[in-house]
């Protein structure tokens, strides 16, 4: 009897995913641009234009920046795919996210389209991408603390909260300060621990002028911070599930929504942002996995660091004006 010879299927060009990468790059490049001196002479947008117009060029002291940061984002989402085509959990590409403000991005996704086989699936999935992230982002974040400057900046003048803008209400002071078009980016116990080792500790009045591979590597760690948190089908919540089962992951997630309401409130505005990202969006849920069997002891491990490097990454206020 002959045998049946199956056609073989062409893999088509992934157009979508190719075309929002390099969208990615070059909104990166332009985020990067501005942290340069040369665009922060400039007073209007308008004037901006005309001195990258005039002087293409300026644009590549972005590339830093911007390679780090797309770096960071992309070693994380392959490590999303590589464990899961390991576990042949049918999985797109990464999608990246452009945006025209801010740093250029809102991250990247990958889509899975079949069900997780397993909790050790779920758990190899999950944390592949916070970890592999994670491992690139700390000597980038140490390269770029070498080579920033400390200089003397001014304290934070906004309110970082809700609440304590109705402190600074009931005060009579501005809830917003003056624009002085700087930020500051706040420390989880990692940057701190980073910038004390490379600087030691600062006098009052100053702060590191974080070269632009240290920026990015800063927000590199901050989104690993977010993907991490417990809830949903976040990396964190993934981990979670797989840790704690069902029940376990759906009272640590409804618990950590009220955290970061809590956090939105009393701390950072970011947070009353995420909240509403987490629980609109994400939600409580997690799909089961086809087989529910326990980790091993070497998977618990693994989650736990996991769960560690959250606590060594969340930042309490991410940015100040």
């Amino acid at each position: 009897m002959d045998a049946l010879v199956h056609p073989r299927v062409r893999a088509r060009f992934p157009a979508a995913n190719v075309a929002l990468f390099l969208a990615t790059l070059a909104t990166t490049l332009w985020a990067g641009f501005l942290f340069t001196p040369a665009a922060a002479r400039a007073v209007s947008f308008e004037e901006l234009l005309r001195l990258v117009a005039a002087t293409p060029d300026l644009l590549l002291a972005g590339l830093p920046f911007a390679l780090s940061l797309v770096g960071i984002l992309f070693t994380h989402e392959m490590g999303h795919y590589v464990l899961a085509r390991r576990w042949r959990v049918d999985t797109t590409l990464p999608y990246f996210i452009p945006v025209p403000f801010g740093v250029g991005t809102l991250g990247a996704v990958i889509r899975m389209r079949s069900a997780l086989p397993s909790r050790k699936a779920t758990l190899d999935i999950g944390a592949a991408g916070p970890l592999a992230g994670f491992a690139l982002a700390v000597p980038l974040l140490l390269w770029g603390l070498a080579h920033s400057p400390v200089v003397e900046v001014p304290a934070a003048q906004s309110a970082t909260s809700p609440f304590e803008a109705v402190r600074f209400w009931l005060a009579g002071r501005p809830v917003f300060g003056p624009d002085t078009g700087v930020f500051h980016l706040g420390h989880s116990l990692l940057t701190w621990a980073a910038q004390t080792l490379v600087h030691g500790r600062l006098s009052p009045g100053t702060d590191v002028a974080m070269h632009p591979v240290g920026v990015a590597a800063t927000i590199g760690l901050l989104i690993t911070a977010l993907n991490l948190v417990p809830a949903g089908q976040l990396d964190g919540g993934h981990v979670t599930y797989a840790l704690l089962g069902a029940r376990g992951h759906r009272a640590v997630s409804r618990a950590v929504s009220g955290g970061l309401l809590f956090a939105g409130l009393f701390v950072s505005w970011s947070w009353l942002v995420w909240w509403a990202l987490v629980r609109l969006a994400v939600g409580h849920r997690h799909p089961p996995p086809l087989e529910d069997e326990p980790l091993t002891p070497g998977r618990r491990a693994v989650a736990l660091l996991s769960l560690a490097i959250l606590v060594l990454t969340f930042v309490p206020v991410p940015v100040s004006l």
